[in-house]
């Protein structure tokens, strides 16, 4: 696959993120087929060089030099209807990934039948529906604000899952009930330090097998919508300084007594291995008149591993004036509990395993709280013009959300340990 890089442009910007997003769309004239794309050009910039604004996961982002690379993205996508009944969609998107390129990934593959009214099964690969948003996460034209919030939305790193789902709508006088059963797997790359030391870190694969999720959606025809949905899964993560360290002290093993144990310690705590995770969230939408409002709290738990179970919510007010929404959020990322850590007995094998143990665990050091301030234009049909201003605080002991480039150097230290605000 040809890889793809924009070259990063001297913007400079005096808010934190500035995006221009698009909608467009054709239909044939038997109306078979449609063909729509929606894209954004974002630039976005912070306040600090110790570490890099961005999606949590991509392989880089924005410091005090602006940047296209966080927000920008383009997707087409295309639907064929075979049938009334039956249908094939695809969409090819490419946006910033883990390795610091842009590439097009098929981001949906999927055939959909409607055998009966109200009740629709897809199979293939499909938005993993984790959110209140997750179905339109990318499209920048449908939300409110420059970006999902990533306090809640940067909690699970997947954007699709190969799998089916079966949906059930029904009419309960004023209200629309949709309830979505759905079943897969899901994998994404994630990058959490582009360097340790000076040399390359490659990404860290995230799997979750076995997933199976229930969402249930309640719309009123007075402007309200209410979300709420659970999935439970198996969770792997496979990163290369993790398999390091395990090679390292694996010999060890064959040790017996405290050293055996030790060596045990050690593994059991880089590891996150087909381990149950669940996630579960409860989201709420207001778009009535002129008031436009949004809430979503979510929850991440994981078995064991070093992987953190973490509390995110958001809630987000917004008044139209004419072609322009002003609008105001407020959110809060908590780890309740990190799963793991520093193994007594990892001292034992020397500092650089000890340095290799904390680096994976500061990874899940990520508690952070942002306010945000934003305008939305309504340019034109199917165009919107956003600027939006973030302050993120986070705490010491903390990364929050962002990527330090090397955790190991005296700035990535330095970032993690003391209080600062972004």
């Amino acid at each position: 696959m040809t890889h793809f890089r924009f070259v990063r442009l001297p913007v400079t910007l005096a808010v934190l993120a500035a995006c221009a997003t698009a909608h467009a769309d054709y239909t044939s004239p038997d109306g078979q087929f449609r063909l729509s794309g929606f894209g954004t050009l974002g630039a976005s910039r912070s306040s600090t060089n110790d570490a890099l604004f961005n999606y949590p996961g991509q392989g880089g982002g924005a410091d005090k030099k602006a940047s296209l690379n966080p927000d920008s993205k383009i997707a087409l996508q295309g639907t064929y209807k075979f049938t009334p009944s039956l249908s094939a969609t695809a969409q090819l998107m490419m946006k910033y990934d883990a390795e610091g390129e842009y590439v097009p990934n098929p981001e949906w593959v999927f055939a959909k039948w409607q055998p009966a009214s109200g009740l629709s099964l897809r199979a293939g690969r499909m938005g993993a529906p984790f959110f209140m948003v997750s179905d339109f996460r990318d499209v920048g034209y449908a939300n409110t604000t420059v970006r999902p919030n990533l306090d809640v939305y940067g909690q699970v790193p997947v954007s699709y899952f190969d799998g089916a789902d079966a949906a059930y709508q029904i009419d309960v006088g004023s209200v629309t009930v949709t309830s979505t059963l759905w079943a897969g797997n899901a994998k994404s790359d994630f990058a959490s330090a582009l360097r340790r030391n000076g040399a390359a870190v490659p990404p860290t694969e995230v799997r979750i097998d076995n997933a199976v999720g229930l969402n249930v959606l309640a719309e009123l025809s007075s402007g309200y919508a209410l979300r709420v949905g659970h999935m439970q899964g198996k969770l792997t993560t496979k990163s290369a300084l993790a398999q390091q360290l395990i090679d390292g002290v694996s010999p060890a093993l064959g040790a017996g007594g405290a050293t055996a144990a030790a060596a045990r310690s050690v593994i059991d705590a880089v590891t996150t291995d087909d381990t149950r995770a669940t996630f579960s969230g409860i989201g709420l939408t207001v778009d009535r008149d002129n008031v436009v409002a949004a809430a979503e709290f979510t929850k991440r738990k994981v078995k064991k591993g070093y992987i953190a179970d973490t509390t995110g919510w958001y809630v987000l007010g917004g008044y139209r004036i004419g072609a322009f929404l002003p609008y105001v959020s407020f959110s809060k990322l908590k780890v309740d509990d990190p799963n793991a850590a520093m193994p007594a007995g990892a001292s034992g094998f020397g500092a650089p395993v000890v340095a290799g143990v904390q680096g994976i665990l500061n990874t899940q050091k990520i508690s952070q709280r942002t306010t945000s301030v934003g305008v939305r234009w309504d340019v034109m049909r199917n165009v919107a013009l956003k600027a939006q201003y973030d302050r993120v605080s986070k705490p010491a002991n903390s990364n929050g959300l962002f990527l330090v480039a090397d955790p190991a150097t005296a700035s990535g230290q330095s970032f993690l340990n003391n209080k600062k605000d972004v």
